[in-house]
């Protein structure tokens, strides 16, 4: 098997590889608590079956606005796929963090920071991504988690791991430098039409592992997600930071 180089990132990110049995995203809150690694370094994993990358980022402001830029990276990640496979593949991001094509799992998003305290500037923020790329060998099929897919099974057998590292990396960027001029109002919009249950109503997951089937309507500006139920009509606010929260201590 041919390897593939590494992959050719943005110049104002730095790419940092690890093997395959290493997690990028531990990775990446290590080095970057010691302070080896800081703001627009990228680790990421070497392995050619799936996509996986932490980004670190250094933001001056207080950690509750950082959560925004988890948000850039949901959309960065889900642009970044709409232009990689093929014409009309659905690319949508089950809140918080669960990347969906053509309504399977196909990934997920990671967030971390150097504090808890929302008030509090973090000293570095990670933004981790991870991908199903390849199709698991035969002899693995049993393991497979029903509703998950890969890049592969959904048409995007031509992708390799460097181009979607690549795609993103520049997509993301894109939306920082975006975000820096206009605040998160720039990307809400493109945001909201990636949410599931904004064109229809869905299960959207609350706190305790409930959830509410309902129209998506807004993400605030605090960032809470809006859902409209199916049922009631009643208007709920799910937060972002508690849904990270359970994100985190589900995994």
């Amino acid at each position: 098997m041919i390897q593939l180089p590494d992959p050719r990132f943005p110049p104002l990110i730095t790419g940092h590889s690890v093997a395959p049995a290493e997690p990028a995203f531990a990775v990446a809150c290590k080095r970057a608590a010691s302070g080896e690694l800081g703001a627009a370094d990228l680790v990421w994993n070497q392995s050619e079956d799936c996509v996986e990358l932490a980004l670190i980022l250094e933001p001056e402001v207080a950690l509750v606005g950082t959560r925004e830029i988890f948000l850039l990276a949901a959309t960065a990640l889900a642009d970044s796929l709409g232009a990689l496979m093929p014409p009309m593949t659905a690319v949508l991001l089950r809140w918080p963090s669960t990347i969906l094509i053509n309504a399977a799992r196909a990934g997920s998003l990671q967030f971390a920071a150097s504090t808890v305290d929302d008030a509090e500037i973090p000293d570095w923020i990670v933004i981790g991504v991870t991908l199903n790329l390849q199709r698991p060998p035969a002899n693995a099929e049993a393991d497979v988690e029903p509703g998950t897919t890969s890049l592969f099974d959904e048409g995007g057998g031509d992708l390799d791991r460097n181009k979607v590292l690549e795609s993103f990396a520049a997509h993301m960027l894109t939306w920082i430098h975006a975000w820096q001029e206009e605040g998160f109002a720039a990307a809400h919009d493109q945001l909201l039409g990636r949410i599931e249950g904004h064109e229809k109503p869905a299960a959207i997951s609350a706190r305790a592992g409930a959830t509410i089937t309902g129209r998506v309507l807004a993400v605030t500006d605090d960032m809470y997600l809006l859902v409209r139920g199916e049922s009631d009509g009643v208007v709920s606010a799910l937060s972002l930071a508690a849904a990270l929260q359970d994100h985190n201590n589900a995994s």
